[in-house]
């Protein structure tokens, strides 16, 4: 799969457009089939290095802590959340983020996502 990702902290030149191993769920975890993330000034803040106290990632690290998408396979004890639902969530900020074509998440911070606004 694609994913937008960094491998070092700096500038927006940083980031890089790669390919990655689609991630599996864990236990309690929900894979997202992403249809859109955003970036705003916590992710810009994480990429560039000014976050690593409060908020530590690993690198090479994947942004985008807003997340939109369709249920594609769920881990072990989920439940209230199937295959096929479309959800919205606020990722774990030291987590990979949704700037990629699939991402994890923990399924309690997942919600329906509304069909109209």
């Amino acid at each position: 799969m694609k994913a937008v990702r960094f491998h070092e902290y700096g500038d927006p030149g940083v980031l890089r457009y790669e390919d990655v191993e689609q991630p599996v769920p864990g236990a309690g975890e929900v894979r997202i089939r992403v249809a859109a993330t955003s970036f705003n000034a916590v992710d810009g803040n994480i990429r560039g290095g000014f976050m690593r106290g409060p908020i530590p990632v690993v690198l090479p690290h994947t942004p985008g802590i807003d997340v939109a998408g369709t249920v594609d396979a769920l881990g072990e004890g989920v439940d209230g959340i199937a295959v096929g639902d479309d959800v919205i969530g606020f990722l774990p900020m030291d987590g990979n983020g949704a700037a990629a074509q699939y991402v994890l998440a923990p399924a309690g911070v997942l919600t329906p996502a509304p069909k109209s606004v």
